[in-house]
């Protein structure tokens, strides 16, 4: 008998699972959309690259002429501009034999240092004055300056934000062309959200001057807004 009764239990219990299986929808009608959004700013930094490489017969030789010259980037940046070293990082440096190809054969013509320095400036007003200052070093490359903003928090949220409300202004405008009701938030899914750099070239703008010498004409620099962007993919139900 009690194996009769446990038998019984166990069907009651496998006829149970599909009626409750049937009470879970099997479809949800949704509305799949993307938003994406900028939000422009003011950059309140500039970086920059400062590059020295030499050739010299041994590897010494051509190592300390480069850190000369980056020494006296460095002098002028801290002295002159006031320049933190907080604000200064080397990022790159090298020593390897130069070769040349002469009558189809490689020869060594000495060993080439490299070495770059990165700048990173608050005063973007200064710009201008700085190349110009560096550029009387010979024997430096300088890059192109990249502007950027130190604190983009705030700015970030705002372009996230602004990126939810344009995949639910998608959202809308599909459902009242379908002649539906956009429901409940079913899925959140962030995409990238960046902030695109602004690089002005080095070769800065010099003002001109009919009358001016070479040495008196100032370099002149022109900043831009920089923007972050946001990217949402949303999944809403639609409404019975």
């Amino acid at each position: 008998m009690a194996r009769t009764k446990i038998m019984t239990a166990a069907l009651i219990a496998l006829v149970a699972l599909p009626l409750g299986a049937a009470d879970i929808p099997s479809y949800i009608p949704t509305i799949s959309v993307s938003g994406t959004a900028e939000v422009s700013m003011q950059p309140d930094t500039a970086s920059f690259d400062i590059t020295a490489s030499f050739v010299e017969n041994t590897t010494e030789e051509a190592r300390a002429r480069t850190s000369q010259m980056i020494n006296s980037a460095v002098e002028i940046l801290t002295s002159e501009f006031e320049v933190i070293e907080d604000d200064l990082s080397s990022t790159y440096i090298s020593c390897y034999p130069e070769y040349q190809w002469k009558d189809d054969e490689r020869v060594l013509v000495g060993q080439r240092a490299s070495q770059t320095l990165s700048v990173k400036l608050h005063d973007l007003d200064i710009i201008g004055d700085v190349y110009q200052r560096l550029m009387s070093l010979d024997g430096i490359s300088l890059s192109d300056v990249s502007l950027d903003k130190a604190d983009k928090s705030y700015e970030y949220r705002e372009a996230r934000m602004n990126a939810v409300q344009d995949a639910y202004n998608k959202a809308s405008a599909y459902a009242e062309a379908a002649g539906v009701k956009i429901g409940s938030v079913l899925s959140i899914s962030d995409g990238s959200s960046y902030a695109a750099p602004l690089y002005r070239s080095a070769n800065l703008m010099l003002a001109s001057a009919e009358a001016a010498t070479a040495d008196s004409i100032p370099t002149e620099f022109y900043t831009g807004d920089i923007t972050v962007s946001a990217n949402v993919s949303i999944v809403y139900a639609i409404a019975e």
